[in-house]
């Protein structure tokens, strides 16, 4: 015996009495599958589906919108009247919409005032579809953004061209810069007596004439107890970060601020403690610097994975590598003379290539000898000292949305949207902040 079905929309009354009216949205047989290809119903019908529930809904939002404003705008005698109706767009994160909205017109001078969706809400995007885009952008390029969301949709929507999810993109990043102008605004709701911060930066190939690449900055902040091992305990991961970055050419203005505001909400204070890790480049300390006023103290912490990366990039034969291997014993100890003395033993030694990458490390190690500490003992005491988790974290930011093919290029005004946008999703309160953002726009 066949079986069928009927997916119906209901329009009611709030009194079980009220008039009730509706209107069949889907229907069709049922039939036994044969496979997982036949097993529900397909995709393009489920966003037919969707598109013809929510077209329901919006009329009947439609018709709840209240014209407050009966004035005319053209004559100061004039009053507005109901004059028909016309359609207007409405875009959602699946489907497109048009909406049924009254026209009216003023009896006196038959000025006539249409109403559209973007004019009465503020925009003709659901807030859903600006995240939905703003976050693809964020993440994939701007074209690959466009055939993703038309997958999902099963069809190719005009809304969701790559130009459109460029121009969302940048609105959202913007509006994310603009959500705290000032420190004074941000209240933690947990206080922190002590956080790590790591601070590094990306080279961006650029559009910018006569220039090859450009800087963008990033910042990860975190408490120590947000270090948590991983459910099959392989890895640790940081369960609750804030991040920065910034691609501005403004002798770092914004991102000194922005990372202020990153440890504010993380839970910096007066009293706060911090733990600054970073590759010894000094535009990273003068980022590190800005937060000396607001905290009790800043450890200043050349990161062991960036010392230990430079000397393990030095190839050299294996008779010298040995010796090369005791600076680098040296070093894990704090004891930046006795590495410094080795190098002088083991420059002489090499060829000139390796001698003139050697001479590197050590200027790399006397600019920053205040600086390297003994990672042994906070290795055993278990304090940070180096910032292999938070990197994962400075990659993503820059490196994989911005240097993952290596054709794009960058204005620094470009980009900037885009690590804000990146940065509030790495965040963790991104979900949180969405709406408030885009309300913005």
């Amino acid at each position: 015996m066949s079986k069928y079905y009927r997916i119906v929309f209901e329009e009611y009354d709030i009194k079980p009495s009220g008039e009730m009216q509706e209107n069949i949205i889907l229907e069709g047989e049922v039939s036994a599958p044969s496979s997982c290809l036949d097993f529900g119903i397909r995709h393009e019908e489920q966003m037919e589906l969707i598109s013809k529930a929510q077209d329901k809904i919006l009329q009947l939002q439609a018709s709840q919108l209240a014209f407050t404003d009966g004035s005319c705008p053209k004559c100061p005698k004039g009053l507005l009247k109901k004059h028909g109706f016309n359609t207007s767009w409405f875009y959602d994160v699946f489907s497109d919409h048009r909406v049924t909205l009254p026209r009216r017109r003023c009896n006196t001078c038959s000025h006539v005032v249409t109403n559209t969706v973007q004019g009465l809400l503020g925009q003709s995007l659901s807030g859903e579809l600006i995240k939905f885009q703003s976050e693809l952008g964020s993440q994939y390029s701007y074209r690959d953004s466009e055939n993703l969301i038309n997958r999902f949709s099963s069809k190719k929507r005009r809304i969701n061209n790559h130009e459109k999810i460029h121009t969302t993109s940048e609105e959202v990043g913007e509006s994310l810069s603009k959500l705290h102008q000032t420190e004074e605004d941000i209240l933690a709701s947990d206080l922190a007596d002590e956080l790590v911060i790591h601070v590094d930066g990306g080279h961006i190939n650029t559009t910018e004439d006569g220039q090859r690449s450009f800087e963008a900055m990033a910042a990860v902040v975190y408490k120590p107890s947000a270090v948590k091992s991983n459910i099959k305990g392989t890895r640790n991961e940081i369960e609750s970060k804030h991040c920065a970055a910034s691609a501005m050419l403004d002798s770092q203005v914004q991102m000194k601020r922005r990372t202020i505001i990153a440890a504010l909400k993380q839970g910096m204070t007066p009293q706060t403690k911090i733990t600054a890790l970073c590759d010894g480049a000094e535009n990273c300390w003068n980022i590190i610097d800005a937060l000396e006023p607001m905290a009790a103290s800043i450890d200043r912490i050349l990161d062991w994975f960036h010392l230990s990366m430079k000397i393990q990039n030095i190839a050299l034969p294996d008779p010298t590598k040995i010796k090369l291997t005791r600076i680098k014993w040296h070093l894990w100890r704090g004891n930046v003379e006795r590495a410094l003395h080795r190098l002088d033993e083991l420059i002489p030694l090499c060829s000139d290539k390796s001698a003139e990458r050697l001479k590197k490390l050590k200027t790399y190690i006397t600019n920053n000898a205040t600086k390297i500490i003994n990672y042994r003992d906070r290795q055993k005491n278990g304090r940070p000292f180096t910032s292999h988790l938070a990197e994962s974290t400075v990659e993503s930011l820059i490196n994989q949305r911005c240097k993952g093919q290596q054709h794009m290029r960058w204005s620094r005004e470009g980009l900037d949207p885009i690590l804000q946008i990146r940065a509030a999703i790495a965040s963790n309160d991104w979900e949180q902040n969405w709406r408030t953002v885009i309300a913005s726009i």
